[in-house]
């Protein structure tokens, strides 16, 4: 499995994933991330799909292995970046690391945050009240949905409030079109 499969993963499949490796069922990783059991099921069968894998037993190890070596790789690039005591930062002797490969999704946009000087920054993923390309349904929790509620009133009376003001000054420039030339 490569890289760009585990970057295809949601939140919520590799929180599944987590799941299945501690061993527990359908029903217990449901209780534990707020979600019904079916749904806990598709997470699960969307990531041992996405990943190539035989089972979500497999997708899980596969998974787990994949993060156990990302971050013995960011534990070797730091002790390797670090000087010596004696030596200084400004000695150049210190190589930079290499830039990682950008994460992308099969659409081409950037998988996991902003680009930047070659390295992708985190930025926190905002929840949008509708399924994403390639997703069979949205994966947002409750609370984000009920945040979305006054969120989306808010839009639309700002929008509806827009309309009004932009149709009261058209009446009233035509109104004046109209008085001067009549």
């Amino acid at each position: 499995m490569t890289p760009e499969r585990f970057a295809l993963l949601t939140r919520r499949h590799r929180e599944c994933l987590h799941g299945v490796k501690a061993l527990k069922g359908s029903k217990e990783i449901a209780a534990e991330l707020g979600l019904g059991k079916s749904t806990v099921d598709t997470y699960l069968a969307e990531a041992v799909r996405l990943l190539g894998a035989r089972n979500r037993r497999d997708a899980a190890l596969a998974l787990a292995e994949f993060e156990a070596g990302i971050a013995s790789q960011g534990a070797a690039i730091e002790q390797k970046s670090t000087p010596h005591k004696i030596i200084s930062d400004s000695a150049g002797l210190v190589s930079d690391t290499a830039a990682m490969p950008v994460p992308t999704a099969p659409d081409g946009s950037t998988v996991g945050g902003a680009v930047q000087d070659g390295h992708v920054h985190a930025s926190p993923r905002l929840s949008l009240p509708f399924r994403r390309r390639g997703q069979r349904r949205n994966d947002m929790t409750l609370v984000e949905r009920l945040l979305w509620i006054p969120t989306i009133a808010i839009a639309l009376a700002i929008g509806f409030g827009m309309l009004a003001i932009g149709l009261d000054a058209m009446t009233r420039v035509i109104g004046r079109i109209a008085h001067l030339a009549g």
